[in-house]
């Protein structure tokens, strides 16, 4: 029993480390997007023209296994793959802009034009000086800043469409004509008013407070930094001067 028991444990296969998985990943991602990139389809077809027009079918399947064998181990040199993960970086920056104006398009056009003139001083923060629109996370900034416009005017939406802004500032003490459960119901309906009309209150305020941290962190990186070197500079031409001076004075003595 006990060597059947050693050999059962001998043919256990350990999984392979998280360091090899996840380089095998890369290696296969950047291997298809170079693969599927225009660049390697273009000359892929191009070269099955050729191939077609030489020796036929086979040919043609011959030059298409050729061009993407060459995009495969393309794959490995580092200029293509940053040029890969910069191409995956512009895809995936456009997909999360596009979402954002999705997202905003019934806030309206004023919301829209606002989030324009912030997204228009994040990008060039970006390309001002990249380490500090990472270090305030800009981009992150601008989908709260989403967040907000969207839950702003869905409580605006909520109180035109239940009818809200039509409500009493309270009720009467006495009234007659409205039964007990109908007051009630009321009662609810505007302390539910005045709670949404508090919120979009604080939207309003973080919506803008969002803006003005975006326009001061854009104002600091348009600012240039005082440069300590400056003063050195005109002291030690001063100090030059202030020897040449003495100097004179010496010879003229």
């Amino acid at each position: 029993m006990q060597p059947r028991l050693a050999s059962q444990r001998s043919l256990v296969v350990a999984p392979p480390p998280p360091a090899l998985a996840t380089q095998s990943t890369h290696g296969l991602t950047y291997i298809r997007g170079a693969v599927a990139s225009p660049v390697c389809v273009a000359i892929a077809v191009f070269g099955a023209c050729l191939g077609l027009g030489y020796a036929g079918i086979i040919g043609a399947l011959v030059a298409m296994l050729a061009v993407i064998g060459l995009g495969a181990m393309s794959a490995r040199y580092g200029f293509v793959q940053r040029h890969l993960d910069h191409q995956a970086h512009l895809r995936a920056r456009a997909k999360r802009e596009n979402g954002r104006l999705r997202s905003l398009r019934p806030a309206g056009p004023v919301r829209q034009t606002q989030y324009l003139e912030l997204r228009d001083l994040v990008e060039e923060v970006e390309r001002t000086d990249p380490s500090e629109a990472q270090r305030f996370e800009l981009q992150d900034l601008l989908d709260h800043f989403v967040r907000l416009a969207v839950s702003h005017q869905r409580c605006i939406d909520a109180l035109r469409l239940a009818g809200g802004n039509e409500l009493p500032v309270a009720i009467p003490i006495t009234d007659a004509n409205k039964s007990k459960r109908r007051r009630e119901i009321q009662a609810r309906r505007i302390r539910h008013r005045d709670e949404c009309l508090r919120r979009i209150e604080r939207l309003t305020d973080e919506i803008e407070a969002v803006d003005e941290l975006v326009r001061l962190v854009a104002q600091r990186t348009a600012c240039p930094s005082l440069d300590t070197e400056l003063d050195r500079e005109i002291e030690r031409r001063l100090w030059e001067l202030d020897e040449v001076d003495a100097a004179l004075d010496q010879l003229s003595a």
